[in-house]
């Protein structure tokens, strides 16, 4: 039997914390391909799983010693000890670490398998989308920048945990944790293994959080031992290796192709976006056309859609979807456009001006979230707005509350007429509060 058709085992860490709708969608739909997916975590992790739905079946319960707890000061689970976990079930098929937000666009568990009938090990990078329902066959959109999943034969994991053995870092490699991808990859190399672009494993955008690069250091040596990567700056060896990650994927480019052609399968909408959502999408690119560029009109009208069926518009989700620039400069316009896709999100479904109020309620903490954005970003006034707009939208969206003196701040430190447009539009769907603006 070809390694493509054997049954795969995989493992990731849900984290019950942190965008877990999201984490759970990934992992249901790795179950209902045939996958046989494992949640890595600690006692009170797997508690919390096991009340959002999940089975004791479904989780691979460690201990505290196994996890970071002691250097990074939370119980994420150590890489290593999660592979020798699956290195000692049974079986004889493939086995994978996947990162917790990869939904499997895949036609079955051949998706994975199928690299190991070319290499001994394989690394993936994802393929970033706004929706995972507007991925369309040819999109293309990898993320280079890191490694999210990993596949070994049970040949080629038992070579690399016995190299792991070696790493000074490895048992500082933990979900979560920045640069325990690189050493992974790195490791595979070391056993003739290979990177590529999955083409099928799909990542919705959302704001990204940069770990501490002082953290990379430590992978270090293990990185010139492993890949030859000699520089002793962290930024500079990362920026080397991301060049390796491309080198390969590019290499591996005709294969990526075929793994698309044979396998990719993105999931149908649940609610089909009508006229009303794909007008809305095309009015934010008309305000904001370099949105564009980054976001397509289907996914803007997919997440309307979803916005009109549920009767509401979830701010944290627009903003997933809408704020992929990691610059404070750019991403404070595509903050307002979040905020501007709720309130012509609410028009869909509910015609008319939102209400809007600007008394606080007592005992409400506006005051102090403020003065601590203030004293945190004080020497970066791009950061500060970025922040305060989360604050304002926020209220807004959430609450029904509009703040003037937040919105003339806003209005005041725009650097363009584009900030200036998008600030007037969602001025435009407020009622029932006289703006001093």
């Amino acid at each position: 039997m070809a390694r493509s058709e054997a049954v795969v085992t995989a493992v990731t860490s849900l984290n019950p914390f942190s965008r877990i709708e999201a984490q759970l969608r990934c992992f249901q739909a790795w179950k209902a391909l045939g996958v046989q997916i494992l949640t890595v975590n600690v006692d009170d992790e797997a508690d919390r799983l096991i009340n959002l739905g999940l089975t004791d079946a479904d989780i691979l319960r460690l201990p505290v010693e196994d996890t970071g707890q002691a250097i990074h000061g939370k119980p994420v689970p150590q890489i290593i000890a999660t592979l020798r976990r699956l290195q000692d079930r049974p079986g004889t098929g493939p086995v994978a670490v996947v990162n917790s937000d990869l939904f499997p666009a895949m036609r079955s568990p051949a998706g994975l398998g199928h690299w190991l009938d070319h290499f001994p090990a394989m690394a993936l990078t994802r393929e970033e989308c706004g929706a995972a329902e507007t991925v369309r066959f040819g999109d293309r959109s990898p993320y280079r920048g890191g490694l999210d999943a990993f596949v070994f034969s049970r040949e080629s994991l038992a070579q690399v945990l016995e190299r792991a053995d070696a790493c000074t870092s490895a048992g500082r490699m933990c979900f979560g944790i920045i640069g325990w991808d690189y050493v992974m990859g790195a490791l595979i190399l070391s056993i003739n293994g290979g990177f590529a672009d999955s083409g099928l494993l799909l990542h919705e955008a959302h704001p990204t959080t940069y770990g501490n690069m002082d953290e990379f250091a430590q992978y270090l040596p293990d990185m010139r031992r492993l890949a030859g990567v000699e520089s002793k700056n962290p930024t500079e060896a990362a920026a080397i290796f991301q060049r390796v990650i491309g080198w390969e994927c590019d290499r591996a480019a005709p294969e990526t192709a075929r793994a698309q052609l044979m396998f990719l399968n993105p999931p149908r909408p649940a609610v089909l976006p009508d006229a009303g959502a794909m007008a809305l999408a095309d009015r934010l690119l008309r305000l904001c056309p370099v949105q564009g560029w980054v976001t397509r009109r289907g996914a803007i009208a997919h997440l309307a859609a979803e916005a009109q069926g549920a009767r509401a518009c979830d701010l944290a989700r627009a903003r997933e979807l809408f704020e992929v620039n990691p610059d404070p400069h750019h991403r404070f316009c595509q903050r307002l456009l979040a905020i501007l896709f709720c309130l012509e999100c609410r028009g869909l479904f509910a015609p008319g001006s939102v209400p809007a109020r600007t008394q606080y309620p007592e005992g409400n903490l506006h005051g102090a979230a403020i003065r601590h954005l203030r004293e945190v970003h004080e020497g970066d006034l791009r950061v500060l707005r970025l922040e305060i707009a989360s604050v304002f939208g926020g209220e807004l969206i959430e609450h029904g509350i509009f703040n003037p003196r937040i919105f003339n701040y806003l209005a005041q430190g725009c650097e363009c007429d584009n900030e200036r447009l998008l600030l007037r539009e969602i001025l435009s769907h407020v009622q029932g509060v006289r703006h001093a603006a």
